[in-house]
Order: C-alpha cells, then sequence, then structure tokens
C-alpha cells in the first residue's frame, strides 16, 4: 500500500493544492518508510521525469527537499538518473536524454549539482561536434538535446559559471555556422527543400521557413541576450531559496557519447508562424513530447494537455492555441506523422469535448488560417505541400463526424471560384470524405445553395453504381440483347464456370458476325480486331460481376470467389487486366470507396495487378481530369504498399526457414521482389513522362496547378516508400532516371533520395 500511495503521489504532484505542501507530503512518505520505498522513488520518479514533461521543475525542487533531509539519498537518485540517461544517449532515445538533463539543470537550481558540473556533463555530449565518423544527425540531435535543455538552468548558470556557459555556447555556434554552409547546398538542403510545408512560394510567404535546430539557436541567442530570463517556466524553487540554499551539492558522473545514429531525425520545419523567443520553444516542446509520452492514452494526454497552464507562470500566452496548432503540426508532419494520425484527431476530440469554450474557437482560428495559406498569393502554382492538404481534409471530415457535420461552409464560398486550386480540393475531399463516414442524404442538408448549384465541389447525387447493361439497355440487336439478358439471369441464378463461359462463348461468336455489317454500337467495336470482340465479352461479363455484388461486399466477395476462374480467364495479358482496371472504375466512377475496395480485393485474387493499376493511375486520361483526386493517390499507395507487404512477409517467411531448403520460399520471394521493382520502375517513369509532357504543353513549375499536384504526388510517393527507394535507388537511376535528366524532375529526384538516405540506417 505505501508503494502504491507513493507512486499516486509522484505523479499528481502539482495537479491540485499547493505544490509545497504536496511535496512535504512525499518527503514524510519517502523517509518514513525509506528502505521499503527506494526502489519505488527511483523507479517511479525516473519514469515521471522522462513521461511527464511539465513537471520537471516540480521533480527538481522535490529533489532538492529530499537533499536536505537525506544527503546519501539523493546521491542515489543522481547516480540512478546519470544511469538513465546513459541508456538513453546509447538507445538513441533522445527525448528521455533532453528530460533528463532537464531534470539535472533544475538539479542545479535547486543545490543539488554544481553549474560547473552540470555544463562538464553537457561539454561531454558535446565532443560529439569534434568527433570523427561521428553521422551529422547524431551532432544535430545532441546539440538539439543540449539548446533544448539549457533554459531550465540557464538563469543559474549565467549566475554562478558564465564562463563555463559561454564556453558551451561558444561550441555550438561554431558548429551551427559550418552546419548552415552545408544546409545552403548538399544533402542537407534536398532534405530540407523536400520535407517544406509551402513550396514555389515567395521566402516570406506565409513566412520565413527555418530548419528547426538553427530556429532553436536563434531563440537560444536571443534568451541570451535578455540575460537568459525566461517568463514561462513555474520555478517551485524560487519560493524555498532559503531552505534550498543550505544543501550541499553532489557532483555529476561523466560518460561517453557511443557513436549511434538518429532514429528519428530532428531537422523538422517550423510550420507555422512562431516568435523567436525561447518561451515558445518551450511551450511548443513541453506539448509536442506530452503528444508522444501519453500516446497510449489519450484520455489521459487531453486532461495534461488541458491542464498544461497550472504547469507554468501566469502568462497572457493562449495555451490552448498552443496545443491546437501543435497538434496540427504533428498531423502534417514531413514525412509522416510519429503517431498514427487518428491519434492527433482522437486528441482534438477529447480537447474540444474537454474545453468547449475554448479549444473549439482555437482550431478554428487555426484551420482558417491554414485554409487562407493552402495557395500562393501568387496563384495556385504554389502554396501548401499537396499532401499536408490531404492529410486536413481527411482530419477535417473526421472531426466534422463528431459534431453533427456543422461548418460554416459560406465563408469559404470563394473557394469554388477557381477549381484548380488547394482550396477547391480540400473542400471537396473534405465533403467527399464526409460522404463516406455518412451518407449524402445527412451531408446535403449541411452545405450552402451555392455549394449544391456549383456542379463540382459536391456531387448532384447519391454516389452509386453505373451499369451499362441495365433493364432497358438495347444495342439495336435483339439477339445480342437477349444474350446479355440471358447471361445476366445466369448469374443472378448462380450458374457454374462452364455454364457462363459458354454463354460469353455465344456473345464472342456473335459479336465476330457482327464485324462485317458494323452494327455493333460499342466503344470497343473496331472491324478486324479479335481483341475489340474480347474486350466486349470481358466487359458484359465483369460489368455483370459488379453489378451483382453492389448490394454489399459480401456480396461482391462471394460473386468473385464463384467466378474467379471465369475473371482470371478473361485477364491473361497486361492489356487485359488494363481493360479490367478501366471497367471497374468507369462502373464506380461516382463511389469512389468502393472503387478502391474493388480494385484491392480483384488484385487480392490475382484477376487485376500492381502493374495494371498503376497504368491507369498515371495514365494521361486519369491525370489530366483528376490530378487533385485525393482517392486516385490512395489508390496509388494502397498498391505498392501491398506489393512492399508481401514482399516483407515473405523475407520473413524465407527467414524462419532458413535452416530448411525451402526453394518454394525462395522462388515466391524472387517473384515478389522483382514485381515490387517492376512497380517502382512503372510508377516513376510514368511520372516523369507526364511531367515532361506538362512542360512541353507550356506548363511552368510554380505557376501551374496541374504541376504542383502531379510533381508534389511524386514527392508525396517518394517520401512514403523512402526505405524502398533507398535499396533501388541505382536499379532506379539505371532504367527510370537516365540521363540526361530534365533539371525540374532532376531536383525531385534528388529531394526523395536525400530523404531516403537520411531517414533510412545504414
Amino acid at each position: 500500500m505505501a508503494d502504491q500511495r507513493l507512486v499516486h503521489l509522484l505523479i499528481d504532484v502539482g495537479n491540485a493544492g499547493e505544490i509545497k505542501r504536496a511535496m512535504d507530503d512525499i518527503v514524510v512518505v519517502v523517509l518514513k518508510d525509506l528502505h521499503q520505498l527506494k526502489p519505488t522513488l527511483l523507479s517511479t520518479l525516473i519514469q515521471c521525469i522522462t513521461e511527464i514533461p511539465m513537471k520537471t521543475t516540480i521533480y527538481g525542487c522535490l529533489t532538492g527537499l529530499l537533499n536536505l533531509r537525506d544527503a546519501p539519498l539523493v546521491g542515489l537518485i543522481v547516480e540512478e538518473t546519470s544511469r538513465a540517461l546513459e541508456d538513453a544517449v546509447r538507445e538513441g532515445d533522445f527525448v528521455s536524454m533532453k528530460l533528463l538533463l532537464r531534470y539535472f539543470g533544475e538539479l542545479v537550481n535547486a543545490g543539488v549539482i554544481t553549474g560547473p558540473s552540470y555544463l562538464d556533463l553537457v561539454a561531454n555530449l558535446l565532443i560529439v561536434i569534434e568527433s570523427h565518423g561521428v553521422k551529422p544527425q547524431l551532432i544535430d540531435a545532441i546539440v538539439s538535446v543540449v539548446l533544448g535543455a539549457l533554459p531550465w538552468a540557464s538563469f543559474h548558470l549565467s549566475q554562478t559559471d558564465p564562463e563555463g556557459l559561454q564556453a558551451v555556447m561558444s561550441t555550438i555556434e561554431s558548429y551551427i555556422t559550418k552546419r548552415h554552409d552545408s544546409l545552403l547546398s548538399g544533402s542537407l538542403g534536398q532534405v530540407f527543400d523536400a520535407l517544406k510545408v509551402y513550396r514555389d512560394c515567395p521566402d516570406n510567404e506565409p513566412y520565413v521557413q527555418v530548419d528547426r535546430l538553427e530556429h532553436l539557436w536563434t531563440q537560444i541567442q536571443n534568451l541570451q541576450a535578455n540575460a537568459w530570463d525566461e517568463s514561462l517556466l513555474m520555478r517551485p524553487e524560487n519560493t524555498l531559496f532559503e531552505e534550498l540554499s543550505r544543501a550541499q551539492s553532489t557532483p555529476s558522473p561523466l560518460f561517453w557519447v557511443f557513436d549511434d545514429s538518429v532514429n528519428t531525425p530532428e531537422r523538422i520545419l517550423a510550420e507555422l508562424p512562431s516568435t523567436s523567443q525561447i518561451e515558445r520553444y518551450i511551450l511548443d516542446d513541453l506539448i509536442v513530447d506530452t503528444l508522444h509520452l501519453l500516446s497510449h492514452n489519450h484520455i489521459e494526454c487531453s486532461l495534461f494537455l488541458l491542464n498544461a497552464d497550472k504547469f507554468h507562470k501566469e502568462t497572457e500566452y493562449n495555451f490552448y492555441q498552443a496545443v491546437v496548432e501543435n497538434l496540427i503540426r504533428e498531423l502534417i508532419k514531413l514525412p509522416g506523422s510519429v503517431e498514427p494520425r487518428v491519434y492527433y484527431a482522437t486528441l482534438l476530440f477529447d480537447l474540444c469535448k474537454g474545453a468547449p469554450g475554448k479549444v473549439p474557437s482555437a482550431m478554428g482560428r487555426a484551420l482558417r488560417i491554414l485554409f487562407s495559406r493552402m495557395d500562393s498569393v501568387g496563384g495556385v502554382g504554389g502554396g501548401m505541400d499537396v499532401e499536408c492538404v490531404g492529410r486536413l481534409a481527411e482530419w477535417f471530415s473526421h472531426h466534422l463526424s463528431n459534431f453533427n457535420y456543422t461548418w460554416k461552409w459560406a465563408d469559404w464560398a470563394h473557394a469554388l471560384e477557381d477549381e484548380t486550386s488547394a482550396k477547391f480540393a480540400f473542400t471537396k475531399e473534405t465533403l467527399d470524405q464526409e460522404i463516406r463516414l455518412s451518407y449524402y442524404d445527412r451531408i446535403v442538408g449541411t452545405v450552402p445553395e451555392v455549394f449544391l448549384t456549383h456542379g463540382t465541389v459536391f456531387p448532384t447525387s447519391a454516389p452509386t453504381f453505373n451499369f451499362k447493361y441495365a433493364t432497358g439497355y438495347s444495342s439495336g440487336d435483339e439477339e445480342y440483347d437477349a444474350l446479355l439478358t440471358r447471361l445476366n439471369r445466369a448469374m443472378v441464378s448462380k450458374g457454374d464456370h462452364e455454364s457462363i463461359v459458354s454463354i460469353l462463348e455465344e456473345v464472342y461468336r456473335h459479336r465476330v458476325q457482327l464485324q462485317s455489317n458494323a452494327m455493333a454500337t460499342d466503344d470497343y467495336s473496331r472491324p478486324g480486331s479479335a481483341w475489340n470482340q474480347d474486350a466486349i465479352v470481358r466487359d458484359v461479363f465483369v460489368q455483370n460481376v459488379l453489378f451483382l455484388g453492389t448490394k454489399s461486399f459480401s456480396h461482391f466477395l462471394n460473386v468473385v470467389e464463384r467466378y474467379v476462374k471465369t475473371l482470371q480467364q478473361f485477364n491473361t495479358n497486361e492489356q487485359d487486366k488494363l481493360h479490367t482496371v478501366q471497367i471497374i472504375t468507369t462502373f464506380w466512377a461516382s463511389n469512389t470507396q468502393n472503387l478502391e475496395i474493388c480494385l484491392d480485393k480483384l488484385m487480392n485474387y490475382r484477376v487485376i495487378d500492381p502493374v495494371s493499376i498503376i497504368h491507369w493511375v498515371l495514365s494521361e486520361e486519369v491525370l489530366r481530369g483528376q490530378y487533385s483526386r485525393w482517392h486516385v493517390w490512395q489508390i496509388l499507395k494502397n498498391v505498392v504498399t501491398k506489393v512492399n507487404s508481401k514482399v516483407n512477409q515473405l523475407r520473413e517467411k524465407v527467414g524462419v526457414n532458413a535452416m530448411e531448403e525451402d526453394d518454394v520460399s525462395q522462388e515466391s520471394l524472387d517473384g515478389a521482389l522483382r514485381d515490387q521493382k517492376a512497380a517502382f520502375i512503372l510508377a516513376f517513369t510514368k511520372f516523369q513522362a507526364y511531367l515532361k509532357e506538362l512542360l512541353a504543353a507550356g506548363h511552368i513549375p510554380g505557376q501551374s496547378a496541374e504541376w504542383r499536384w502531379v510533381a508534389g504526388q511524386m514527392r508525396e510517393f517518394g517520401r512514403s516508400f523512402h526505405k524502398e527507394i533507398n535499396k533501388l535507388k541505382y536499379t532506379l537511376e539505371a532504367t527510370a532516371f537516365v540521363e540526361p535528366i530534365e533539371p525540374n524532375l532532376l531536383k525531385i529526384w534528388n529531394e526523395i533520395k536525400a530523404v531516403g538516405e537520411l531517414l533510412v540506417k545504414a
């Protein structure tokens, strides 16, 4: 019971009531039964320090109070937290490393360790700057950790050891200066460009996009210019100054930095306008750390965020705006969010529900600002990265589903004026997603009349299918129409493969006979072409399969399983499979959700294949009219993801059976690797071909909306599959990216390679 009480006291300290009294209670509980509670105190305190970043100042002050009563105990605490810091460095856990270093800074303020001892610890971390063979990502991460921890102790250090503090600043300044030169050129600059949220805009629109580490360095310099006096962090030790000043200091042990590479690179953009003051960094960083450390429990995380202002000095800063801003920043973070995107969406819902009078207004303000920045003031050829636009639409539709789909769409009616703009695409995709999440008649009542009469931004009717051979269809040939009716009835009656094929053969023979008198009126009929007769038969059969599966997906799967052999028989080569994909996309043209699912299921049954779908997605006929439609690009990503998953599964299977001779598994893996290679080569070849056509037609990068979307999706494709592309880059350069490469395309390819090389551990 005493152990559980101590755990609860440590976790809850500062949540309510007077902090000093809560800390005194903990000291009394610990010292009353020190022998029994010592292990619980050590393990729980370290866990609290590394998982509740907003209470670092409280835990530092608490350690100072314990130091007054039992210095040997605090010596053990320092030893254990030092060991935890060393483990964090060894494991590349830079968040824990930063939080522990902040805690040591608070121990300086509480008189537990000396300023010079703390600065020696920092200096030993910074040895990596001068070490040979250390990866730049590791140096960046260490420097970011040190800068991110300095504000917690910098004022005290400036008073007690100004020379030591300046030495640390000089070391970092020298590194930042050299790093800036490499950021302007080479692979770091390419990564920076690849991960920009806004591109093809003037340098100052909507704000200057700066590197996170350089921006943090600027904030620290501004803090130094302000005599190291920050105004945000709560300082409970200040109220206990006379009491803590009697403490004896315990020196921190030294340790070495191991040559580990960074797991998650710290090179992130300042995505929204931010102040140059260190307070903004402190607030943002505490919020982001809380988001990630408590990601296992979104309810607990939302409660911490709603009460964040309790753990800082009283200021006029709007904490809710900061929380919303950081949630959205993490949601659209490139190349990918740290947590699943649904986590951030759930948190925003929790926050709106928990503080209905404050969070919704902050979220609405943030969204309106983002909406206004989706397109550059210079035109629709520049603005927010198209992947970020899509993520925002995905999130916003889910968010509105929790609030009766209510939004003042009329305020955004101006977005309807230009259908090539990102604002229009965002609006349309949000409404389409709402229909997916609910149903057409529910959503149609939530949008203004101007949207309903527009004709494009909102569908004029509910999503449905387009069955060419529905009741009432007439080709002008009674015998042919009778055969179609007979086929439909046979399939409704669940006729077997042989009977269906027999009818289809009759249809084929009849069509061949019609070639001479030009009675056929179908789009696929060109006299003298045997393939076109096959195409007509395929169209008739596949459409009937799709039609019988329109009632539900279970119906669809049942029909496919019943006729999978027949479907495969009519899809024996790439031309046939591409035709089937075209039939499916025409059938479900107004219901993109069913389209995605049907393509996926028929690929599972090997009726169609990834290559045929990639051919369709990146064909001129699709891109010309649908380059900003999110479902088109989602289909492409889903296909390649499935290809990669198959490779990974077979690799695992071959690895498990490594001790046995399993030629079948190895052959399957080799085949999957060939399919994977073919998919990436085809995708990049098609991307390039289409973009070259745009350039030849006079489209100018930065001014053309079509270029912006297609090139943007090529970047996103590269970011999404950076691991696989990094492995295949030499193959791709020998096949898809053959010299000479058009300069604009070469820039995109170099960005994709740079991101892959940075994010993939060697």
